[in-house]
Order: structure tokens, then C-alpha cells, then sequence
């Protein structure tokens, strides 16, 4: 058994992962982002799986990583948006700071968005996807045991029960639209993106060293 094309797995999955990667984040243009980067890392792993399952299962842990991981939240080109020191930082490949459209706000919305991103994370598995406790865990990286026990502080922090937060997702996700016509070009594009960034940070780096190492010799 094989997982078929990445172009068909695409064009099954994309929609569910991008209505996961909004309730992860609140954010439409952030979801795109992290649906990006999941489907990036999915296409160069293709080989690997065996079968869509595999696949869509990945791609859920890279929404998660990428969602949780500190490098998303350290984006130099966010950060150094409003820096009036390295303001022109924004001339370089990859530093455009990006827009932002987080969805309309509600009580249980803004209460998600105050929990750390992993335990958001266990909730929108759990809750959102509709995911059982073990596949979730799996998603995450964690014990079963860590995350039942997540679960319930998460219930506990928005004051709510399973199934009313079953339905707020639920009505949530229907706020973010189908994902982007031409998936495939999209996802490429992005990873040529990636590419900019990386040259970007590189050059970036180059004029800071330039720059302490004339006031050294200056001083």
C-alpha cells in the first residue's frame, strides 16, 4: 500500500489541516503559514509513508511543531518589524513583516488564546479535529497519560466541558474558507520563500558583524 500522490493527498487533506491550523493559531493568515510549512516538510518526507493516513498524521505533528516550537514565535522579520535600529532589516529577502486576520472575538477564543500553545494544542487535537486521546498524544509527542491529564487542566482554564468545546470549535472552523486554489504552487513557493529568509538572515548577520567589528577597531 502507498500513499498515492502528494497532489492527491493534497487535495483531500489541505482543507482539515488549514481548519486545524486556524483553531491553533486564531489567526487566518498564521494558518495558511503553518499549513505551509506542514505540507513543506510533508512533500520532502513523501516517500516515507505508506499509506494517507501516515501522511495526514505527519503533517498534523508539523502544524504542531511548528505552532509550539519557539523558532515560529523568534520570526526575525516579525520581532524586527518595529525595531527603529534595524527598521531597514525589512530590504532584505524574507523580512516582510505579515499582515494578520484573526478571527471574530468570543469569550472561549480569547480564553484559548491566554493557555500555552501545547496545552491549545491538546484541546484543539482533542476537541477540534476530533482526535482520540492516543492519536492526539501521538500529534503531540506526549503520553496518553500527559495528555488526558491536559486535558482536564485545559477544561478546567476555559471553565467549559468537552462537548461545549467540541461545538465552539466546530462553529470556529467554519469561519476560515477552503485552502488556497493552487495548493501545490503555493507550497513550493513558500519553500522558495524559506530559501530567502535564510539568505536573508545570513546577510543580515554579515552587516551586524561588519558593523561591531568597525566600531572595534574605531574605538
Amino acid at each position: 500500500m502507498t500513499a498515492g500522490t502528494f497532489e492527491g493527498f493534497v487535495a483531500d487533506q489541505a482543507a482539515g489541516l488549514l481548519r486545524t491550523a486556524y483553531l491553533l493559531t486564531g489567526d487566518r493568515v498564521e494558518a495558511r503559514d503553518l499549513l505551509q510549512s506542514a505540507l513543506i516538510v510533508t512533500e520532502r518526507s513523501w516517500d516515507r509513508f505508506g499509506d494517507q493516513q501516515q501522511a495526514t498524521a505527519s503533517a498534523r505533528r508539523e502544524l504542531v511543531a511548528a505552532h509550539t516550537s519557539w523558532r515560529r514565535v523568534s520570526r526575525v522579520g516579525d520581532l524586527l518589524g518595529d525595531s527603529p535600529v534595524l527598521a531597514n532589516a525589512s530590504g532584505f529577502p524574507g523580512f516582510a513583516r505579515r499582515p494578520s486576520d484573526p478571527g471574530p472575538p468570543d469569550e472561549v477564543a480569547a480564553a484559548l488564546a491566554r493557555l500555552a500553545p501545547q496545552l491549545r494544542a491538546t484541546l484543539v487535537l482533542r476537541y477540534g479535529a476530533g482526535l482520540p486521546v492516543a492519536d492526539t498524544a501521538e500529534a503531540l509527542g506526549s503520553p496518553a497519560e500527559t495528555v488526558t491529564s491536559d486535558i482536564v487542566r485545559g477544561l478546567d482554564a476555559l471553565d467549559t466541558d468537552g462537548t461545549r468545546l467540541a461545538r465552539h470549535l466546530a462553529r470556529r472552523a467554519q469561519q476560515v474558507g477552503a485552502a488556497p486554489d493552487d495548493v501545490l504552487h503555493w507550497v513550493r513557493e513558500g519553500a522558495h520563500d524559506r530559501h530567502s529568509h535564510r539568505l536573508g538572515l545570513l546577510a543580515l548577520a554579515a552587516v551586524l558583524v561588519a558593523i561591531v567589528v568597525l566600531v572595534a577597531v574605531t574605538l
